[in-house]
């Protein structure tokens, strides 16, 4: 299980770890967006700080529907203690999880200030 909690934006957000480019892990506290169907977003600073490899340039629409281009780099989480490798979009101010990093998973959350967040794998 990851377990996280409600911020008093009621924002839920977990905390996981990722791979640098050196194999030094780091901790991310993310926000779930169940609105992102990709797998992670990051700010291009966090990105290249991790020194996360560029794959290729791709294209997302935004809420407001505008399309912009964004470059997508390839990382390793540590996810429901299993190595796990990823794309991550280059995007943003935030940390957010998406859709497909939460597929095959149960989400929990009591959507209160301080609420507990659980993601658990689908046995």
């Amino acid at each position: 299980m990851i377990p996280g909690v409600v911020t008093s934006k009621l924002e839920a957000t977990v905390r996981f770890h990722i791979l640098g480019a050196n194999g030094q892990s780091q901790a991310i506290d993310a926000i779930v967006d169940t609105g992102f169907e990709g797998f992670l977003s990051l700010p291009s600073v966090t990105v290249a700080s991790l020194g996360l490899p560029w794959i290729y340039q791709d294209r997302t629409e935004l809420i407001d529907a505008r399309t912009i281009p964004i470059d997508i780099h390839s990382a390793v989480v540590i996810w429901n203690g299993k190595l796990r490798s990823i794309d991550v979009q280059a995007l943003g101010g935030c940390n957010l999880i998406g859709m497909r990093l939460l597929a095959g998973h149960d989400l929990a959350i009591r959507v209160t200030d301080g609420g507990a967040v659980s993601i658990d794998g689908i046995p």
